[in-house]
């Protein structure tokens, strides 16, 4: 499939170009150590991080329909965690949780394909960022991984006050980048959010499935980013 009059390409950040998933665990990991939490929580690191995250999942689905709260969302995940593990040390829990927000945005890990596929739009088209992640750790995270260069708008949902895939979200981030629906291709990991967000606001959706999950859709999937430059 070749797409045609594409002038925008729309990126989502977290899971689709910077590799979230390794860099919260590697974050994870050195926190547990240094915490000394398999003696607090008589667990392992990998068990840990592993409740973390489905734990860490149900928090951002609440947070992305108003449901939690931005503060409450950086914190409660990390008591809740504590709490399975039968520690009620809240301290401890929100210590680990403000320090994860700022040592995790620094890593640099980013999902395969990430470069030679940005580097072969950067000749041919604009390309830009819409992410429901926090605005403040938006430019360390790119800045440190070298994304940063490639993108002329960057749009945090927080700007707009409502998150993707609310049309708001999208009209912003276009209006900005002076493009057109038609124009634009969405990409992300998320199908509900990215890839059928932006395909309702008329935009081309394309959704990265890169762990290969079995949901009902009607929009384009690829499985490896470098799969869209047979695309575009």
């Amino acid at each position: 499939m070749k797409l045609e009059n594409v002038k925008h390409i729309f990126w989502d950040l977290d899971h689709t170009l910077w590799d979230f998933d390794s860099n919260a665990s590697d974050t994870l990991t050195i926190l547990f150590e240094k915490y000394e939490l398999n003696a607090e929580l008589n667990t392992t690191a990998k068990e840990f991080i592993e409740k973390y995250q489905q734990i860490n999942e149900e928090c951002w689905a609440l947070y992305r329909v108003g449901k939690m709260e931005k503060d409450e969302l950086r914190l409660v995940r990390y008591r809740k965690a504590f709490d399975h593990f039968g520690s009620q040390n809240i301290e401890l829990a929100d210590r680990m949780g403000w320090e994860y927000m700022t040592e995790c945005p620094q890593r640099t890990k980013l999902m395969p394909g990430t470069f030679k596929v940005l580097d072969a739009f950067a000749e041919k088209y604009q390309q830009h960022i819409i992410t429901n992640g926090f605005l403040e750790v938006q430019e360390v995270k790119q800045t440190g991984s070298g994304l940063k260069p490639y993108f002329d708008v960057v749009v945090c949902s927080e700007e707009v006050g409502e998150k993707k895939p609310h049309p708001s979200v999208f009209k912003f981030a276009l209006d900005k980048a002076n493009a057109k629906p038609e124009e634009s291709v969405m990409i992300g990991d998320t199908l509900e959010v990215d890839a059928i967000g932006g395909k309702d606001y008329g935009m081309v959706g394309i959704w990265y499935n890169p762990h290969g999950k079995d949901l009902e859709h009607d929009v384009i999937e690829i499985n490896h980013l470098e799969e869209l430059l047979t695309m575009l």
